[in-house]
Parts: C-alpha cells; structure tokens; sequence
C-alpha cells in the first residue's frame, strides 16, 4: 500500500477522528479519508455525519472516525495531520473566520487517550464507528483510578 511506513517495528493501535466545517464539507472528509487510508493497515471508517459547531456561532460539521494500525510513530502520524490541515487550508485566515478545512486528531494511541484530549469528546465518534462495523472498536478498561485504556479490538 502506498504510504504506509514497512518495516520491521511496531504496529501501533490508533483511532483518528475528522472534521470540517468548510465547504464543500463531505468531499473534504472523503479526501482526507483516502489521505489516511494510506497510512493505516485494517482501516475501518465510520459513516460520514453531522454536528453542530460546539461555541454556537460557526456552521456544523461533518465527521468521520477511522481506526487501524501504523508502523509509524505517533510524532510521525501527528507530523503528516498537522501537515495534511496546512495543506488544505488551516490558517490563522481560516481561524480569524471560524473555517476549519479539516482537523485530524489522534483520539486514541497505542490503548491511551492522548494528553490534552477529553474521552467525552471522542467517546460518541467511537461509538458511532462501533455501531457501523457492527462490534466493538475498542476494549475499555475502567478500573484504571488515572484514565481509561483502550485497545483495538
């Protein structure tokens, strides 16, 4: 496959989520869809669908969820997303007008959540991508007292 790091070190668990509230919105997801379906062995993507802007004063959104495994690391991985926004659009223009052209993040890495990042608010995209494959993405461990573990299922 084109894009994916070989080799012989690690595959590492992850589950990315999309979003973009820039027209034309759902060929935005699709395009970054394809760009991460590059990189990630076992891809498995969620329908494409709608939220509102969470502040209340910009457009709504279209998502998707993707989960799968790299042999990337996960500095690699947020390096290609950063590079991927930039390239699509992601500016302190767009910013200034509450575009978002497309936002990549990392919500689960190798079974953690990484830091910065609330369960709450990938937990409904997880779900949503579970209901479309029909079982379940990740294995959740609650009796962690810190956080919550995930692994792929």
């Amino acid at each position: 496959m084109s894009g994916i790091k070989h080799g012989d070190g690690p595959l590492h668990e992850v589950v990315v989520s999309l979003g973009t509230n820039d027209p034309p919105r759902c060929r935005r997801i699709l395009e970054a869809i394809a760009a991460m379906r590059g990189l990630l062995l076992d891809c498995r993507v969620s329908d494409i669908y709608e939220t509102p802007e969470i502040h209340g004063y910009g457009d709504p959104y279209m998502n998707a969820v993707l989960s799968g495994r790299t042999r990337m690391d996960q500095t690699e991985l947020e390096r290609f997303s950063k590079q991927y926004e930039v390239k699509a659009g992601r500016d302190a223009l767009a910013r200034k007008e509450g575009r978002v052209p497309i936002d990549i993040d990392i919500v689960i890495w190798d079974g953690t959540v990484p830091q910065g990042l609330c369960p709450v608010f990938f937990q409904d995209r997880v779900y949503r991508l579970e209901s479309q494959v029909g079982s379940p993405i990740v294995q959740r461990d609650l009796s962690s007292s810190t956080h919550t573990i995930y692994s792929l299922t």
